[in-house]
């Protein structure tokens, strides 16, 4: 275990205040996308003039945790945050019953309230989605690194929590109160609210102070709750009832009671439980895993009590001796009871087996237990070729992170925030600050590899729970499956290259791109831009594979064109099926060798066009004006690396066949199209109107795609001089470097690392135009350049930001109806979030 960075709030004020601020607690949630949703104290001044403290929600990337979004202020206390398992809805619980459904739009910071309930005033213990049914895992048998995908994924049968007619898996959510009851609301497909429903755990209604929730295979949810002495467990079924002719529709509820048990100090199971131990007090529950039911942690503190001497006895009352504080593991198992034994007490008895529950294990400490956490899924439990610990992390009132195997039950490490620095404050402040911060939230990210944690001064610490040295040669065969597991499910990689040494980045990248290569086509152009970005994350993060980054960057974003272009299907309605595709028959006919031994264009298109209709290439003109910023990106790029191999034959982009032959079909398809309509020119500074430059550039491609791999000629240099003096070249800012963590991570600057919030970073969010020229000659880069919609941006206006790398584009064109621009309106290419850049909220106090 070991603090990769801390984040905290700026204190300019007065100290004493702003920890009252944070007396009652917060909440954190890190989603499967590694973003983070958490809890600040501010204050704000009412009509009377008084200030009264208000509670805001704010979502960051881990990768930029001092630039928050706040999206919900609130007076009311917010109790839970909970993320859906892709990420992209919020639950915000607050007292007194109220739930905000939050969803998010394109930008990290767009999320709109798109559902509150208001269940009277109700004290909810805990929340979750409904399970969705898709539960893919990696094969817990011996696992082979170089093993196709779909040899080391499975998909495991799991069972939608509530399913509607026609088996389609219905959205919403589920509450547990203290006063006994199950809260359910049902969402319909299209986001609006279809149902909500009350129903009483047990017969009557009772009260608790803690509960947790399970979701079985089965799906069924499992929940379980303490009531002093006794911890109950219910399992609740949601079905569709069949709707009637003018009827809205219902929903039915079915509660039954399950395995229950008493934790008392010295006994395993409820049967032999006795009071005269000492006073039982359950302070957290929590399954285990989120998908198993059969798995309960429970955090004890254990008052016992000491026996006075008989003189004593009449005189001194009972008096308490120490506290226990544990975390137990307990089990539900299979046990065989004996059947009828008062009535015949023989050793061959008949018995009945019984499910319950048994101690598997405890962890002791000496200060109370604040709250527990887990990873919601083990992902590597297998052999030993591949076996990751499934780590427990417990907080305690002395401030105190200890990292706990759920095997054995025994400590791993610890970490003690205690020793964290509060800031740039001076050194008395500090002290009294440490003195006083406590634990009160803990969340881990979907590897399980990290934890965050939010303490009492409203301070968010980011903690690597498993190190390369921890495991040994097994490191790299459990990062390469977890990485792997990351871009088939969708899960972001950012947590596992945090916790990735950079020697092993180069031999990890190579291993991944070995195995991917040697899966069918179907499931490579599936992945290929999810891999080429995963790859460019992965390299950037080293000094001597830039160029390689820029590379797979590149790769990516031609790409998603190619996948573009080859999607749209022609105005004609004759052409409905894969078969008559324009784009299969272009793409066959460039990747043969008639179409290289054609420099012309026009005698190839006319080659080309004479086995086809014409009226089969026609693309709908709105389509082709919203694709002319890519063509023309296309253009550009191609007459750079020309201009590069006239200057440097070594230039690697233009020994890279992937990117010659994708130049080669953007631009041969573009010229089809021009054939149509003239929109899809691309521009260019000519020198000179007698020269169909375009016809030019396809020319010398075609060329180096025939040499390719060998050395380019004299002659193909000659040619490529030859262009430089018929058309000018715009200088392409291919280099983006990282910022945030990342880019700390990329400078080997000394952990933990210490941000505040909106309080800048140690490099410039916009450094693209600041890059060294390459190419003599060459018009200058404009700054603020679009990197997907390739549009030069205006300093004056509205732009999001990158969280993860320094791209800037443009803010109108998330909400248009080209479908590259939903490509990548959420995401950038590097994986990263857009969000408006960073603004100064309201101070903490």
């Amino acid at each position: 275990m070991e603090l990769f960075y801390s984040v905290s709030e700026k204190r300019s004020l007065d100290d004493t205040q702003q920890t009252s601020l944070y007396s009652d607690g917060g909440a954190c949630a890190v989603s499967s996308k590694s973003v983070v949703a958490f809890t600040r104290m501010t204050t704000r001044q009412d009509s009377f003039r008084h200030r009264i403290p208000v509670c805001t929600v704010c979502v960051a990337d881990l990768n930029s945790p001092n630039e928050p979004h706040v999206i919900m202020e609130s007076v009311s206390k917010v109790i839970f945050l909970t993320f859906s398992s892709d990420g992209s809805q919020l639950l915000v619980v607050l007292s007194m019953g109220r739930v905000h459904l939050f969803t998010k739009g394109a930008g990290l910071h767009q999320w709109t309230s798109s559902h509150t309930c208001d269940w009277d005033g109700e004290d909810i213990l805990h929340i979750n989605f409904f399970h969705g049914g898709i539960r893919a895992c990696v094969q817990s048998g011996d696992v082979n690194v170089h093993a196709s995908y779909t040899e080391k994924f499975i998909a495991q049968p799991h069972k939608p929590t509530l399913v509607d007619h026609g088996q389609c898996a219905m959205n919403g959510f589920f509450a547990v109160s203290a006063s006994g009851l199950l809260l359910v609301c049902v969402l319909t497909h299209e986001g609006a609210i279809f149902t909500e429903k009350k129903i009483v755990l047990g017969n009557t209604r009772d009260n608790f102070s803690v509960a947790t929730a399970a979701l079985a295979p089965t799906g069924h949810i499992h929940v379980a709750t303490w009531k002093p002495e006794m911890i109950k467990c219910w399992r609740a079924e949601l079905k569709m009832l069949d709707q009637a002719k003018g009827s809205k529709g219902d929903i039915t509820v079915t509660i039954q009671a399950a395995q229950s048990f008493c934790p008392a100090l010295s006994n395993t199971t409820w049967h032999t439980s006795t009071k005269s131990e000492g006073l039982v007090q359950v302070t957290c529950l929590r399954y285990t895993e989120l998908e198993d039911p059969t798995s309960l942690l429970v955090a004890l503190t254990v008052e016992k009590q000491v026996k006075a001497s008989p003189s004593q006895q009449s005189s001194t009352p009972p008096t308490l001796g120490a506290m226990s504080h544990l975390v137990r593991r307990y089990q539900l198992q299979d046990q065989q009871r004996p059947l009828l034994k008062p009535f015949k007490p023989m050793a061959d008895t008949v018995g009945i087996a019984t499910k319950e529950w048994f101690c598997m294990g405890e962890w002791a400490s000496s200060s109370p237990i604040v709250t527990l956490s887990t990873a919601t899924r083990h992902l590597l439990p297998g052999s030993a070729a591949a076996h990751l610990p499934f780590i427990i992390t417990a907080a305690t009132a002395d401030a105190y992170i200890c990292a706990i195997n759920r095997d054995n039950m025994q400590q791993l490490s610890s970490h003690n925030l205690l020793n964290v620095r509060g800031g740039n404050e001076d050194a008395p402040v500090s002290k009294r600050v440490a003195s006083e911060r406590q634990v009160v939230s803990l969340t881990h990210t979907w590897s399980g590899l990290s934890l965050l944690a939010l303490d009492s001064m409203g301070s968010l610490h980011f903690i690597t729970l498993i190190r390369p040295a921890d495991i040994g040669p097994q490191w790299a065969i459990s990062l390469i499956l977890l990485l792997e597991f990351a871009l088939v499910s969708g899960s972001d990689w950012w947590d596992l290259l945090v916790s990735t040494p950079h020697s092993s980045i180069l031999m990890l990248t190579d291993k991944l791109s070995d195995t991917f290569q040697q899966h069918s086509t179907p499931i490579t152009q599936h992945l290929h831009i999810r891999f080429l970005i995963m790859k460019t994350s992965m390299l950037r993060l080293l000094g001597s594979q830039q160029q390689k980054a820029i590379e797979s960057r590149i790769q990516a974003q031609l790409t998603a064109t190619q996948q573009l272009f080859r999607t749209l299907r022609p105005v004609t309605g004759d052409v409905a099926t894969a078969e008559r595709n324009i784009s299969v028959s272009i793409q066959n006919y460039l990747e043969s060798r008639a179409s290289l031994d054609i420099l012309d264009i026009e005698k190839s298109l006319d080659q080309l066009c004479s086995s086809m209709n014409v009226k089969d290439c026609q693309v709908d003109p709105g389509q082709l004006q919203n694709l002319q910023p890519l063509i023309q990106f296309a253009a550009d790029l191609a007459l750079f690396i020309l201009f590069m191999l006239a200057q440097n034959s070594k230039f690697e982009l233009a020994r890279d066949p992937k990117i010659v032959q994708s130049l080669r079909e953007l631009l041969f398809v573009a010229r089809l199209w021009y054939r149509q309509n003239k929109l899809v020119l691309p521009q260019m500074f000519r020198k000179t109107q007698s020269v169909d430059v375009w016809a030019q550039i396809y020319k010398l491609l075609t060329r180096v795609a025939q040499i390719l791999p060998g050395e380019p000629d004299s002659t193909l240099i000659d040619e490529c001089v030859l262009l430089e003096t018929q058309v000018m070249c715009q200088e392409l800012p291919l280099h983006v470097p990282p910022r945030g963590v990342l880019a700390d991570m990329a400078s080997s600057a000394s952990t933990p690392l210490q941000y505040e919030f909106v309080n800048g970073e140690s490099n410039n969010v916009n450094t693209s135009g600041a890059q060294p020229r390459i190419l003599e000659g060459a018009l200058p880069p404009l700054p603020l350049l679009d990197p997907l919609h390739y549009r030069y941006i205006a300093p004056q206006e509205p732009k999001f930001n990158c969280t993860r790398c320094c791209s800037v584009r443009a803010s109108w064109w998330g909400d248009s109806e080209s479908v590259w621009d939903h490509h990548w309106a959420s995401n950038c290419i590097c994986s990263g979030h857009w969000a408006q850049p960073p603004t100064s909220p309201p101070k903490a106090a």
